[in-house]
């Protein structure tokens, strides 16, 4: 059914740029805070400020740091903190898995491929209907 011709330079180069792919993707949502949702947040003695980066514009919700307001900060914070940490898992997950099937149909070892094709496009729907849900989460939070 499939006619596999990937020669081990081309296996390499594969595996070589997913790696590079993950560390890039990486480092730029844990430094500069560029994944989708970019949250960054800002605090000092009297307030937090919650950043949201969209390519064109930054969204800024501002909430004085207070006993009525402590949960709802905390809850930001921790959201944030997940959200980054999910996208993270999920870009090297499935570089991860990629790099897996691309071996494992060089290998011809089919009915591993299908069986790991079959999960990744099982979890992938799943995981990012989650991600959507922490987004959707965030959001409700900052319109409190």
């Amino acid at each position: 059914m499939f006619k596999v011709n990937l020669t081990r330079k081309k296996l390499s180069f594969f595996s070589i740029f997913m790696v590079l792919f993950c560390l890039i993707a990486g480092i730029l949502a844990y430094s500069f805070n560029i994944y989708p949702g970019g949250y960054s947040i800002k605090e000092n003695s009297e307030e937090v400020t919650v950043i949201k980066k969209n390519f064109s514009e930054k969204d800024k919700h501002t909430f004085e740091i207070s006993e009525e307001n402590e949960l709802i900060i905390f809850l930001i914070k921790n959201d944030v903190k997940q959200l980054l940490t999910m996208w993270l898992v999920i870009i090297f997950s499935v570089s991860s898995l990629l790099i897996n099937l691309v071996n494992l149909l060089h290998r011809k070892e089919k009915i591993v491929f299908y069986i790991t094709s079959i999960i990744l496009i099982i979890l992938l729907p799943l995981v990012i209907n989650v991600y959507i849900g922490k987004l959707d989460h965030i959001e409700q939070l900052l319109e409190i």
